[in-house]
């Protein structure tokens, strides 16, 4: 019997609480919406949760809970790619929070690296119970990749869904005609405008995350500078580093994040904060390893 119709039984819905570990009211609304949907329609359904309330999680359990005979998860980059295979090759988060008992045995799990340019090569691919890929491997719009068997999968989860508007994810979603398909995303509206096609059912407001305790209080510090002389990057880092002392200072346990939007941007702010603060800064972005990306992380 496939894996995830071999341990459909095993999985259980506990809820966090006291101190305890178990689902959040967000993941306990999802995975049911999702239960609910493909039991009246076979349009693709649309999960939406905020960053921070388990996605992984819920994306893990709808294996389980849609016994699936072999799964294609899909995500847009190769450091999401490579987090993902890590969670479904151990289960890790499921049993922590109880979902799944701990001597369970773990599922097959693949993670396609390069692109899949023969038949034989998706074949291959039924020895497994999980695929793990970003599109640019799989998806059929790129001219290289052989046409998959369109049995091969009966459920695809796409993670960070609010690229799938692209062509590359929806021929992908349109090769598995009979495929359960859901799409997971924070950010549920395309800056293009385009749209994702599928059904929304169940759609989390940040508001609530905040009142479950998901996230802690955010305090708006702004940063203004009267010396025309000092750049807006630097004083950022200066009042930042002075947040972050005040904060330690106070025994928070707090660190620093800086985010921007490419590679080369990255780079230019870790020169600023090296020159301008005392604080220690790595850089990670998708151009470096998995491996490297968790140490620094860790």
């Amino acid at each position: 019997m496939p894996y995830f119709q071999d341990h459909y039984h095993d999985l259980k819905y506990p809820l966090a609480g006291s101190g305890l570990p178990g689902l959040y009211n967000a993941q306990i609304g999802a995975i049911h919406s999702i239960a609910s949907h493909f039991t009246l329609r076979k349009d693709p359904a649309i999960i939406t949760l905020p960053t921070g309330s388990g996605k992984t999680a819920v994306l893990m359990m709808s294996a389980f809970l849609l016994r699936a005979n072999r799964v294609l998860v899909i995500t847009p980059s190769r450091m999401v790619r490579d987090q993902i295979r890590e969670d479904f090759e151990g289960l890790k988060t499921l049993k922590e929070i109880g979902a799944i008992p701990e001597d369970m045995p773990l599922p097959n799990v693949f993670e396609a690296e390069s692109k899949i340019t023969s038949a034989d090569g998706w074949e291959q691919l039924r020895g497994y119970d999980v695929v793990i890929s970003t599109p640019n491997c799989v998806s059929p719009a790129i001219e290289e990749i052989a046409d998959p068997p369109t049995d091969l999968f009966d459920l695809l989860l796409i993670d960070e869904a609010h690229h799938s508007a692209a062509k590359t994810w929806n021929d992908l979603l349109k090769t598995f005609p009979s495929a359960k398909k859901i799409l997971f995303t924070a950010t549920p509206f395309r800056r293009d405008r385009r749209e994702i096609e599928g059904r929304f059912v169940y759609n989390y407001p940040i508001v609530k995350s905040f009142k479950d305790g998901i996230f802690g209080k955010i305090r708006y510090i702004p940063v203004n500078e009267a010396n025309e002389q000092i750049d807006n990057d630097v004083a950022i880092a200066k009042r930042a580093e002075e947040v972050l002392k005040e904060d330690r200072e106070a025994n928070f346990e707090h660190s620093l994040m800086v985010r921007t939007d490419s590679r080369k941007r990255a780079d230019d702010l870790a020169t600023i904060y090296k020159n301008n603060t005392q604080l220690k800064l790595e850089v990670i972005h998708s151009g470096h390893s998995y491996a490297r990306v968790k140490k620094a992380v860790n």
